[in-house]
């Protein structure tokens, strides 16, 4: 055997393997102090997604009531609206089927309806001069 080869192949001394040792441990707390505050954030995140889970569900109640009251005031529109219809429709109906009053043989063209019995008319009539025949 070499001495060269001998003397490659020496176990460490014992100040490498103290220095290697100090070297393992430092790496050993720096990872445990990083494991400690990836728990921090971890413990941290899961705080914020439960809270979020919660607001999450929260919201959704409420989305679901304002989608109860929009489809609540949607039917009552359509019921107005069905209802308006009615009413215009018997409006039609009376307006049609109603007598107006007339005065008859005053007027040529025929029948005409009164400027006092009008809508618009004033309700105190005036007396009208009676045709000296």
């Amino acid at each position: 055997m070499n001495i060269r080869t001998r003397g490659r192949h020496r176990r460490p001394s014992l100040a490498q393997l103290e220095q290697a040792s100090h070297k393992d441990a430092a790496t050993i707390a720096a990872q445990a102090d990083l494991i400690a505050d990836l728990r921090t954030q971890l413990g941290a995140a899961l705080r914020e997604a439960a809270t979020a889970g919660e607001r999450a569900r929260v919201a959704a109640g409420e989305l679901a009531q304002l989608e109860q009251a929009v489809e609540t005031q949607a039917e009552r529109i359509a019921d107005l609206e069905r209802r308006l219809a009615v009413g215009v429709r018997a409006e039609h109906v009376i307006a049609d089927t109603q007598p107006c009053p007339t005065v008859d043989g005053r007027f040529e063209d025929g029948p005409v309806r009164r400027l006092g019995a009008s809508p618009l008319a004033d309700t105190v009539e005036i007396p009208r001069p009676t045709p000296a025949a």
